[in-house]
C-alpha cells in the first residue's frame, strides 16, 4: 500500500499553490509549466486515493482539521521548541508576557462594557476586580522574573516581537508602542472619537487597527478619506439586486441598503478608522461630526439606510498629518471638530533607536530564534543606520540636530540648522532594506550586507522626487554615521564635492579601511538567541545612566557618534578636569591650562584614524574625544567586575597606535567591551576607594576610549598608576611603545 501522505493540509495546500502557478505560467509566452507539472503531478499522486484510504470522506475531513494546526504551526515564524531548548525558562516567560498582555485588553473591553451597558455594571465590575488581580499578580512574577533572569525575559520579548511581525505585518509592541495602546485604550473607555496624529511612517493607521482589534475584539471598518470622498463612501447607499426565490428567476428585482463602512460599524459594534481625515474635504469632516456624540444604544438616522441603532463597541478613531508646510495640502481641523479632540488626541512618535534596533533582530530572526549575520553589522552597521536614521526624522520633523549640523557643516553663520521637506526614512524603510537582504542572502554570491545596504540606500538617493537638498543633506547623514562608504557621489547623482566635510573624509578616505569593512561585514556566522540579547550597541541595557537631560540639557537617548550635548556644560565637566590635570599633575602655565579641554568632539574609538594620531600640531591644543558608548555610565553603580584589564603582551615593543587600532577595529572580542575613555579617568583618579583592585597592581592603565591633545600638540591617551591611596595621572603617547607593564581599561557589556 502507497505510504500516507505526511500532511494532508500541507500537500493539498501545496497543490492549490501549484494550480494557480501553473495557469499564470501557461499565459506567458517564456513560460515554464513543464516544471510544475512534474511537481503537481507527483504531489496528486500521493493525494490519490486518500478519501479511500481514510475510511470515508467525513473521516479525512477530520484528520485535515486535525493536521492543519500542526502545519500552521511549521509555516509560522517561530519554532518554539527550538526557542525552549536553548531558553528553559521561555514558556513560563511567555506565558506570564502573554497574560499580562490579556488581562490588560480584558480589562479595558470590560470597562467598555460598564459604560455601554450600565445595567450590568456589578457583574462587570466584579470580572474587572478579579482581573486586576491577576494581572498585579502576573506583574509581580515578571517583575522577579526580570531580577532573576533578564536574559531569559529580553530573548522572550524578542520572540514576541518576532510573533507580532507574523501576526500584524507591519507593527511590534515594543514598550514605547505598549504606552501608546495604553493610552488609546483608557480613552475608547470614554467612547469619545479618538485622534491619532504624527509625521509620516510613524504607523498611526497600523497602531489604531491593533487596537481596534484587541479593545473590541474585531477588525475595524476602514474609510480611506480623500478630497473625492463622498457621504456615500462613508455611510452607505440604496442599490437594486435580483429579487430572491421564483420572482427573481422571472427577473424581478428589489431594493436593498448597502451599508458603508461607518453604517457598518454601528451596526455591528465595531471601529471605524478614518485614514487620513485631513484629506477629507471640509464640508465631509463636519458632516461627520454630527455622529461623535452618540453612543451605543442611540438610533442614527442615515440617508440611504433609513435609522441604525448604535451596537456597543462602536468606536471612531481618525489618523492624519496636520496641516503643515510638508502637507499643505491637508485641511486644517474645523474649530467645532478640533474641540471634539481636545482632550482625545494623541501624538504617535518614530520608534526610539534602541526599539528599532529591537525590531531589527525579530525581523531577521530566523525560526530557532537565530540570526545570520556578521557581528559587524550586528555591532556597527545596523546600529549607525538606525542613528543615521534617527537623524534624518528628526530633520524630517524639525530641523537638523546641532550636534549633527556641526559634522556635515549644515550650520548657517547665524546657527540655523536645515531641515528636511520631504525624504524621510522609516520601518516601512527598514522592513522593505531587511525584506530584500533575506531574499538576496541566499543566493551563492551576494553583496556584504554593508555593500548592500549602501546599494539599497543608493535607491532611495537617486530618487529624483526628492528635492536635491533633501538627497543631499540626507547622504552627508547617512555618511557622518559611516554609511555610504561603498558608493561614490557620482554613483548616487550627487554634486562631487558632498562627502567634502571632516567626518566623512575621515571614513571614506582610507581605502584598506573601507575593505576591511567590507571584509568584516562578509564575515556572516549563526548568531544564537542568547547572543542576540546581549548585544546592547546603544548602551540601554548594560550600563545604567545618569539623567542625562538633568546633567547636560538634553534628551535621555543618546547620539552614539555626534553627541555634544552642550559644549559648554561638557567643558565645565570634563574640560575643568583636564584643566586641573595640566596644573596639578604637569605644572601647566597659566596660557596651557586656559586651552585646555576646550574642544570637544565625541568620537568612537573605532572610528578614530589612529595611524595619524602621531601628527603634531601645536595649534590644535585643547582638543579631546569622548567615546559615545561610555560618555553617560554612571560609573558609582557599575559592578566592579564589570571592569577588565588586559595585558596584550603581543604588543611589547610595537607602538602603542597598533595596539589602539587593534583593539578597536580587529580584535574579535571587541564587541564584548565598551571601551571608556576621559570620563573613566577622572572617576578612578577622584575616587580612588572605589576603584577595583585591579587597577592597584602597580602597572599603567590606559583608557583608550579618549586622547587628548597636549601643549606641545602631541595625542595623548590617558592613563592612571596607583600612587599610595591615590593615583597618578598621565597622558603618554608619540615616541612609546607598549611595555610589559602597561594595560588596558576595558568595560565587559
Amino acid at each position: 500500500m502507497e505510504p500516507k501522505p505526511e500532511n494532508l493540509y500541507k500537500r493539498s495546500q501545496e497543490r492549490k499553490a501549484l494550480r494557480s502557478t501553473l495557469e499564470r505560467e501557461l499565459e506567458l509566452p517564456s513560460g515554464n509549466p513543464a516544471l510544475i507539472q512534474k511537481e503537481l503531478e507527483d504531489i496528486e499522486s500521493k493525494l490519490q486515493g486518500s478519501i479511500f484510504r481514510e475510511g470515508g470522506f467525513t473521516k479525512m475531513k477530520e484528520r485535515i482539521r486535525r493536521e492543519r494546526a500542526k502545519a500552521e504551526e511549521d509555516w509560522s515564524s517561530i519554532d518554539e521548541s527550538a526557542i525552549a531548548s536553548e531558553i528553559p525558562e521561555y514558556p513560563e516567560t511567555k506565558t506570564a508576557l502573554e497574560g499580562r498582555e490579556a488581562l490588560k485588553d480584558f480589562e479595558v473591553r470590560r470597562q467598555m462594557d460598564i459604560k455601554a451597558n450600565p445595567k450590568a455594571k456589578n457583574v462587570y465590575e466584579k470580572l474587572l476586580a478579579s482581573a486586576r488581580t491577576s494581572r498585579q499578580e502576573t506583574e509581580s512574577k515578571i517583575a522577579t522574573l526580570k531580577s532573576e533572569n533578564p536574559t531569559a525575559l529580553k530573548a522572550t520579548e524578542l520572540v514576541e516581537y518576532a510573533f507580532d511581525l507574523h501576526k500584524e505585518g507591519h507593527i511590534v509592541v515594543t514598550p514605547s508602542v505598549q504606552e501608546d495602546l495604553d493610552q488609546i485604550g483608557g480613552r475608547m473607555i470614554v467612547g469619545k472619537p479618538m485622534f491619532l496624529h504624527g509625521p509620516t511612517g510613524t504607523g498611526k493607521t497600523s497602531l489604531a487597527r491593533l487596537a481596534a482589534k484587541r479593545f473590541t475584539g474585531k477588525n475595524a471598518e476602514m474609510v480611506y478619506s480623500n478630497p473625492q470622498t463622498r457621504e456615500s463612501s462613508v455611510w452607505g447607499k440604496t442599490g437594486i439586486r435580483p429579487a430572491k426565490g421564483e420572482a427573481g428567476a422571472h427577473g424581478a428585482i428589489e431594493t436593498v441598503d448597502i451599508y458603508g463602512p461607518l453604517a457598518k460599524a454601528m451596526s455591528e459594534g465595531k471601529a471605524v478608522i478614518f485614514d487620513e481625515f485631513t484629506a477629507l474635504p471640509r464640508e465631509q469632516m463636519v458632516f461627520i461630526k454630527g455622529i461623535f456624540n452618540a453612543k451605543p444604544g442611540d438610533e442614527v438616522n442615515v440617508v440611504g439606510n433609513g435609522r441604525i441603532r448604535i451596537m456597543p463597541g462602536f468606536q471612531m478613531i481618525f489618523t492624519a498629518n496636520l496641516k503643515s508646510e510638508k502637507n499643505i495640502e491637508r485641511q486644517e481641523l474645523p474649530p467645532e471638530i478640533a474641540r471634539e479632540f481636545e482632550q482625545n488626541n494623541l501624538k504617535i512618535n518614530y520608534l526610539p533607536r534602541h526599539e528599532a534596533f529591537d525590531v531589527v533582530l525579530a525581523r531577521l530572526m530566523q525560526k530557532d530564534g537565530s540570526v545570520n549575520m556578521s557581528w559587524h553589522d550586528m555591532n556597527e552597521t545596523i546600529p549607525n543606520f538606525l542613528d543615521a536614521m534617527a537623524e534624518i526624522q528628526t530633520a524630517y520633523t524639525g530641523t537638523l540636530g546641532s550636534n549633527t549640523a556641526r559634522l556635515v557643516g549644515g550650520m548657517d553663520a547665524s546657527g540655523k540648522t536645515p531641515g528636511l521637506k520631504k525624504l524621510v526614512l522609516t520601518q516601512g524603510t527598514v522592513e522593505a532594506i531587511l525584506e530584500a537582504w533575506q531574499i538576496h542572502s541566499g543566493d551563492e554570491e551576494h553583496l556584504s550586507f554593508t555593500e548592500f545596504l549602501d546599494q539599497r540606500l543608493k535607491t532611495t538617493l537617486t530618487f529624483e522626487e526628492y528635492l536635491l537638498a533633501d538627497r543631499v543633506l540626507a547622504a552627508k547623514i547617512l555618511a557622518s554615521k559611516g554609511l555610504l562608504r561603498t558608493v561614490t557621489p557620482t554613483d548616487l547623482n550627487l554634486p562631487n564635492d558632498v562627502f567634502n566635510f571632516d567626518a566623512a573624509k575621515k571614513l571614506r578616505e582610507n581605502k584598506e579601511a573601507v575593505q576591511k569593512l567590507i571584509d568584516d561585514s562578509s564575515n556572516e556566522t549563526r548568531i544564537s538567541l542568547k547572543e542576540l540579547v546581549d548585544l546592547d550597541p546603544f548602551n540601554i541595557r548594560t550600563a545604567k545612566t545618569k539623567d542625562i537631560a538633568a546633567e547636560f540639557g538634553v534628551g535621555s537617548e543618546l547620539d552614539r557618534d555626534a553627541l555634544i550635548p552642550d559644549r559648554e556644560k561638557i567643558n565645565q565637566t570634563f574640560g575643568s578636569f583636564l584643566k586641573n590635570s595640566y596644573k596639578e599633575s604637569w605644572g601647566g602655565n597659566d596660557q596651557e591650562v586656559a586651552k585646555a579641554g576646550e574642544q570637544p568632539e565625541v568620537v568612537r574609538p573605532q572610528d578614530v584614524d589612529w595611524g595619524n594620531t602621531i601628527q603634531i600640531d601645536a595649534s590644535k591644543f585643547g582638543e579631546y574625544t569622548l567615546n559615545p558608548d561610555t560618555i553617560n555610565v554612571d560609573w558609582e553603580n557599575i559592578p566592579k567586575e564589570k571592569i577588565k584589564v588586559l595585558d596584550f603582551n603581543q604588543f611589547v615593543g610595537k607602538p602603542r597606535w597598533e595596539l589602539a587600532k587593534y583593539i578597536t577595529t580587529e580584535w574579535p572580542d571587541r564587541y564584548k567591551y565598551h571601551i571608556p575613555g576621559i570620563e573613566y579617568w577622572k572617576y578612578v583618579f577622584e575616587h580612588p576607594d572605589k576603584a577595583p583592585d585591579l587597577l592597584k597592581d602597580g602597572n599603567y592603565h590606559y583608557f583608550f576610549g579618549s586622547i587628548f591633545r597636549d601643549s606641545d600638540g602631541h595625542w595623548a591617551v590617558p592613563l592612571v598608576i596607583q600612587d599610595g591611596s591615590r593615583f597618578k595621572r598621565y597622558g603618554h603617547w608619540r615616541g612609546y611603545q607598549w611595555n610589559s607593564n602597561f594595560r588596558v581599561v576595558l568595560l565587559e557589556k
